[in-house]
């Protein structure tokens, strides 16, 4: 997989290399990349999932499970497969997607799957901000290396949300990456 912008006008394509079969779309840990740093693939492929285990709460309501038994389940099954890997991906979604997962999470709201109306910003915002404040505080977290070093000084009337010098982003998909995000984020 090459990786490029999404502007396809500006990118020369590499010769391919021999016994190299080059892909646009490739799966790794459960999250798919694209080579344009776009996630509608993944996106449709955890709605695809996640639109069967509604049925499969559906055929459980229908047998009589309680609703608190049918949150517990709708956590289980469907918002921990929105959670995972979400402060890696989420930054890069269109509205298009966010809206399409906000739709399904209103559904399962509608139909008593779950006792909260979840959307994905807020989803987004709980585990960016989460994971942030784990490398911030812990000095032995495996990414803790890649944070920015510190301001040189700090004469500032109010707190801050960290003390980290912020980096210069001139693209706007590098300041949508997890780190960027929260470090602008979190000020």
């Amino acid at each position: 997989m090459v990786f490029r912008r999404p502007n396809p006008k500006l990118f020369v394509y590499p010769d391919p290399l021999d016994h190299v079969h080059q892909v646009s779309c490739a799966k790794l840990l459960g999250v798919t990349f694209k080579d344009n740093f776009k996630f509608d693939a993944h996106i449709n492929n955890i709605l695809k999932l996640c639109s069967q285990r509604l049925y499969l709460l559906k055929l459980l309501r229908d047998q009589g499970i309680p609703p608190q038994n049918l949150n517990i389940i709708f956590n289980s099954l469907i918002l921990s497969r929105l959670q995972y890997a979400l402060p890696a991906w989420s930054g890069f979604l269109s509205a298009d997607s966010v809206g399409m997962v906000n739709s399904l999470l209103k559904r399962a709201f509608k139909y008593g799957y779950t006792n909260s109306l979840y959307t994905l910003e807020a989803l987004s915002n709980d585990a960016d901000e989460c994971l942030f404040r784990k490398i911030h505080y812990n000095e032995h977290h495996c990414i803790h290396d890649l944070l920015p070093p510190l301001r040189a000084s700090i004469n500032y009337l109010r707190p801050k949300g960290h003390s980290f010098e912020l980096p210069r982003c001139a693209l706007e998909l590098h300041r949508k990456s997890f780190l960027p995000r929260c470090l602008f984020k979190y000020v």
